[in-house]
Formats: structure tokens, C-alpha cells, sequence
């Protein structure tokens, strides 16, 4: 089996938000193969967005580690 197009290692996604900082992603890992389908799904403010976003390089992540064909 070839390697996952792309590959998401313990990807978090913090926003300053007033005084606070809000966990929009924590910990999320995730390998999306050639070919392959997948549905996010969750309730309204549970990182869906956020996560696309951080999965079509719309924005940057807090820390982890994003691999597009393996860089």
C-alpha cells in the first residue's frame, strides 16, 4: 500500500480569544490514503472548520505535524 497522501500527527490549533487562549483542535491524528473518502462530521463549534482549513494549508497549527506526500 502506497503512503497516505496526507498524514496529521497530534495536530492542535489554539486562538487567543480575550484573556483566554480556546483549544480549537487538540491532539488530532489522521492518515487520508489516494483515493480514499471520509466525512467530518460534529457538532457546531467542534474544530470541523478549523480542521479543513489546517488540512488545505488555510492556516498554520499550533503544534504537531502536517505531511503533504510525505513532507
Amino acid at each position: 500500500m502506497p503512503d497516505p497522501i496526507i498524514q496529521l500527527y497530534k495536530l492542535n490549533k489554539n486562538y487567543s480569544m480575550a484573556e483566554s487562549i480556546v483549544a480549537a483542535l487538540q491532539n488530532v491524528s489522521l492518515d487520508i490514503n489516494h483515493g480514499e473518502w471520509l466525512a467530518i462530521v460534529g457538532a457546531s463549534g467542534s474544530g470541523k472548520s478549523t480542521l479543513l482549513h489546517l488540512i488545505g494549508l488555510l492556516d498554520t497549527p499550533s503544534s504537531g505535524r502536517y505531511l503533504l506526500n510525505g513532507n
